[in-house]
């Protein structure tokens, strides 16, 4: 009589689902130096070297996204499709909880995502805010911040600079703080597409390819190419003056 195989038992993916702006392994735009949490040489150290999600950011962005469908104001407008973000960041031993939305309503004269949304979010309930800071034009001599609050060029090599997605809102968001930071817990943030029960064919088209690539979830979005491009000079938090010039 054959003996049975025993099963292993089920392990969950320990990846996180989606990585926004390149992984720990590369190197820094804005510095040059690896994007590493481990000192090397006495270079200073990357107290994000990577922004990754989790799944308490992801139920966040399903409780907007019931919000939303909820709001007789969106559900039948033909222009509703957007990008939403939330961002969970620890510094110094203090947290912050930003929500943005990407582009503008032009019905609201503002953006999409407003307070009334955060309703019935558990997680943190209360402690979040949104945020929809200007996406500087760099070509008008407009400054660029690091989430440290420091000052940054980007290349001009980048396609589309003030292109206004979430992503981008909410790192320059938590920059606008002006934060003194001396230890860094942690910076998270998660994406999703929000098209709206009858938006167009033309929004439709736009949005369908913004669902994720992660391991253990589908509809949470991966970066663009030009978040891909602009999100590693904003989160890095080397100090100006430890920068080799």
């Amino acid at each position: 009589m054959p003996t049975k195989t025993k099963k292993r038992p089920y392990k969950p993916a320990v990846e996180p689902n989606l990585r926004h702006g390149g992984r720990a392994s590369d190197t820094c735009p804005r510095c040059g130096l690896a994007r590493s949490k481990k000192k090397t040489d006495g270079k200073p150290l990357h107290g994000i070297p990577e922004l990754v999600d989790s799944a308490d950011l992801r139920g966040v962005l399903r409780t907007v996204d019931d919000n939303l469908r909820s709001d007789s104001e969106l559900t039948g407008d033909p222009d509703c499709g957007f990008m939403m973000g939330v961002l969970e960041a620890r510094i110094d031993n203090k947290e912050y909880y930003l929500i943005a939305s990407s582009g503008w309503n032009k019905k609201l004269e503002g953006p999409w995502i407003q307070p009334k949304h955060l309703k019935n979010i558990t997680y943190h309930r209360g402690e979040w805010e949104t945020v929809n800071p200007k996406i500087p034009d760099q070509e008008k001599r407009e400054e660029w911040w690091t989430v440290r609050g420091a000052r940054v060029e980007l290349s001009p090599t980048v396609d589309n600079l003030t292109k206004p997605c979430s992503a981008i809102k909410l790192l320059l968001g938590l920059g606008a703080k002006k934060l003194a930071w001396n230890s860094v817990g942690y910076v998270r943030m998660s994406e999703m597409a929000y098209v709206g029960s009858n938006a167009s064919a033309k929004i439709r088209a736009i949005f369908k390819n913004w669902h994720g690539k992660g391991a253990t979830n589908s509809w949470t979005a991966h970066s663009c190419k030009e978040c891909e491009a602009r999100v590693p000079y904003l989160i890095c938090d080397v100090p100006t003056n430890m920068i080799d010039p």
